[in-house]
């Protein structure tokens, strides 16, 4: 199922072969803890863990196995559940902060942590919109920016740094996926076409694209 998830996110955004994430996935929060250390907030679920220095970039990417066997069980690719709609948002920030990070090293550009998680709240909901509208749930397409947006909490261990980048990524994405939603039901071609050169602008445009859209 991840390797499938993995895909949704590539394909919206054309990105072309991307590392498979199987390769580089940890579901023992043991390991991940000795391998991320400070890095690694108590009880998280989802982390990318990534070092780099003068030979490379090293990253591997944590999520929980219990939460992995739930989703695989529930299997949202074929039908979404909202009760399940946390889980599959935090295994899709996972592969989304995967996907950038490697697409990015690929490019030999480098990107912000406000980036990624700005990006990652916006794969969140659009990847789920897009999983909703293929599988006809029409009933949930109204609930989700709410749910995504409005009904957000924070980790309780976040310093006031991470914090504000966190509350900044959400009231970006906020205010982008609420330009686009109505676009993603009626016009997908179009919204497709500007979610991809979004992904690809530089962060300061990517500022500036959301105010113009939002004014």
């Amino acid at each position: 199922m991840i390797d499938r998830l993995q895909q949704h996110l590539s394909d919206i955004y054309q990105v072309g072969a991307v590392h498979d994430v199987r390769d580089y996935l940890i579901t023992d929060p043991r390991l991940a803890q000795y391998i991320g250390g400070k890095s690694m907030l108590s009880d998280s679920r989802e982390t990318l863990l990534l070092s780099q220095d003068e030979d490379g970039l090293a990253l591997s990417l944590f999520l929980d196995g219990e939460l992995l066997s739930r989703l695989e069980s529930a299997d949202p690719l074929s039908r979404l559940r909202a009760d399940l709609l946390d889980d599959l948002w935090k295994v899709l920030e996972g592969l989304s902060h995967f996907n950038c990070v490697v697409w990015r090293a690929s490019q030999d550009r480098c990107v912000s942590l406000l980036e990624l998680e700005l990006q990652a709240e916006i794969d969140k909901f659009v990847g789920t919109t897009l999983l909703a509208l293929a599988q006809g749930r029409t009933e949930m397409l109204g609930h989700l920016h709410g749910w995504l947006f409005d009904e957000v909490s924070f980790h309780g261990d976040l310093d006031e740094e991470q914090l504000a980048r966190y509350r900044a990524a959400n009231d970006y994405a906020a205010r982008f996926c609420h330009a686009l939603r109505g676009r993603l039901v009626e016009n997908g071609a179009a919204a497709l076409s500007e979610l991809r050169r979004f992904f690809r602008l530089p962060m300061t445009d990517k500022i500036s694209h959301i105010h113009s859209q939002t004014l």
